[in-house]
């Protein structure tokens, strides 16, 4: 009887803090300024290379004229959409919004190429909006068991996390297996440039500051996939990007995308606790998260070798992934004041201008506060996806209509300002440039591309953790349970192709 009346003292809270996020939320003047902010968010995530960690800093200055309630929720609204904006480019012009929605090309382009266009923005608009619900949902009810996750993963755990992630190399890569390997080892190698995190000791700098900071991921992968794409519209002139596309875009493929997320629901439930997962530990990227999500997608589907052709699955598990990792990163931020990616970092500025300190007492005497911020996600990703499902089939007779002539300057225009404003460095144009001509040779013999890029951007991760791991604990670092199941997860990831396809030679065997 007295732990019946324990349970009511503390739910009772709880229901009424959940009651009070979600009137204040509904209010009209609060769903205006989410419609506001959001739609700077999906223009932010649209243009190639404006992520919405510059979308969240230029909107600082603003929060000291809101309440706190109402500037936290608009940067909360405007990043929970940007990962939607950055799809609709990534599938239409195969260029990634932001770097998270890499992984989506791979077959997301193909799809509109194909006169999928619609078909594509829709699954993947859906998948995104509805990965970012559930991640709240998961994080409300995982809210006990943040402390011990986070906290049991130190160095060494981290370390096998990043190489579990890089083992989607052997899915990602595609073609030639020797090709794959190149572009992942070249990966590997100019993930060195700069300064070592552990040691501070400068590699690859050629004795300039500019490289001291390591080469810039937005650069980078607008070099790899945005000039490549815009170079070859070019050379084929009259057969632009979605002409087919265009022709063929109505708004029930759009709806037939949405039914796409409910026929692979398993697939869509496990990548986003995926992506939710790899943003309750600090760390790991959404880059990872995509390529980890896709990668396990395509290793456990019946139809994996269709993956990268125009596979509505490999739209699905990347985009799920990219918005429930940052609703994990909300949930670390909230309860230890430690930021789960670089724009938690900004709204952990936020939280600080306005005189409020993320902490573990934050889930406890501002819980209303808390939970507002988490409905608020849920409503912004509602709210546009819904808005982004209607207007899908039209945004692909938009692009299947622009000529070529007006596509290269503006196209190209917004990847330099992209590549610039990242670090606001004319050196990092160079970069970007550079990076460039790697993509066009790249695409052009068959190099994977998203090998390249995975690699590079886990590759000094996977140095730092893992020396930082044997400083600490000496050579036999792994042998802790977390360690042990990461491994087994890893060596299972890799062999599976290998032990499915035996199985299936012994099965037509028999036949």
């Amino acid at each position: 009887m007295v732990f019946g009346v324990a349970v009511e003292r503390k739910v009772e809270p709880l229901f009424q803090a959940l009651v009070h996020a979600v009137v204040t939320i509904c209010e009209p003047q609060m769903l205006g300024l989410i419609l506001i902010v959001g739609s700077i968010g999906i223009l932010i995530g649209v243009i190639p290379g404006i992520s919405g960690m510059v979308g969240m800093a230029l909107f600082l200055p603003v929060v000291f004229k809101l309440s706190p309630e109402i500037a936290l929720v608009a940067l909360v609204a405007m990043h929970a959409v940007t990962f939607t904006g950055g799809t609709i480019s990534a599938i239409l012009l195969n260029i990634p919004g932001t770097p998270a929605n890499a992984a989506t090309l791979i077959d997301g382009f193909p799809m509109t190429q194909r006169g999928e266009g619609s078909r594509a923005i829709a699954a993947a608009v859906a998948s995104s909006g509805a990965g970012g619900i559930v991640a709240v949902v998961a994080a409300l009810a995982l809210i006990p068991l943040v402390v011990p996750i986070v906290m049991a993963f130190k160095s060494a755990e981290m370390a096998f996390v990043i190489l579990l992630g890089l083992s989607c190399l052997t899915i990602i890569g595609g073609g030639s297996a020797i090709k794959g390997a190149i572009a992942a080892g070249l990966g590997l190698v100019l993930s060195l440039i700069g300064f070592h995190m552990g040691t501070w000791i400068p590699r690859f700098t050629f004795g300039t500051t500019f490289l001291h900071g390591g080469l810039d991921v937005v650069a980078v992968c607008l070099g790899l996939f945005g000039l490549p794409e815009v170079v070859e519209i070019v050379a084929k002139r009259g057969d632009t990007i979605a002409i087919k596309a265009s022709q063929a875009a109505r708004f029930l493929d759009a709806l037939q995308g949405v039914r796409d997320v409910w026929r692979h629901k398993w697939m869509f439930l496990r990548t986003s606790m995926i992506g939710f997962i790899c943003g309750v530990i600090p760390g790991v990227g959404a880059e990872a998260a995509t390529f980890l999500a896709y990668g396990q997608a395509k290793q456990f589907s019946k139809n994996r070798d269709k993956f990268g052709t125009g596979w509505v699955e490999g739209v699905i598990a990347p985009e799920s992934a990219n918005n429930a990792k940052d609703g994990g990163a909300m949930l670390t931020t909230l309860a230890f004041g430690i930021p789960g990616s670089s724009v938690m970092g900004i709204l952990l500025a936020a939280f600080l201008m306005v005189g409020i300190t993320p902490g573990p007492q934050m889930l406890v005497e501002r819980l209303p506060l808390s939970l507002t911020l988490l409905v608020g996600i849920v409503v912004s990703n509602l709210i546009f996806s819904i808005i982004c499902i209607c207007v899908a089939s039209h945004l692909v007779k938009l692009v299947g209509s622009i000529h070529v002539d007006f596509v290269f300057p503006v196209v190209v225009s917004f990847i330099v300002i992209g590549a610039f404003v990242a670090i606001e460095s004319i050196l990092n144009l160079l970069v970007m440039f550079l990076f460039g001509i790697l993509g066009l040779f790249m695409k052009r013999f068959g190099y994977s591309r998203p090998a390249l890029l995975l690699t590079f951007v886990l590759g000094g991760l996977f140095e730092y953790y893992f020396l930082h791991a044997v400083r600490i604990n000496g050579v036999w670092f792994f042998t802790t349970p977390i360690c042990l199941m990461l491994i087994g997860l890893t060596v299972c990831l890799i062999s599976y192709p290998q032990v499915r396809k035996a199985l299936d030679k012994r099965v037509q065997a028999k036949s």
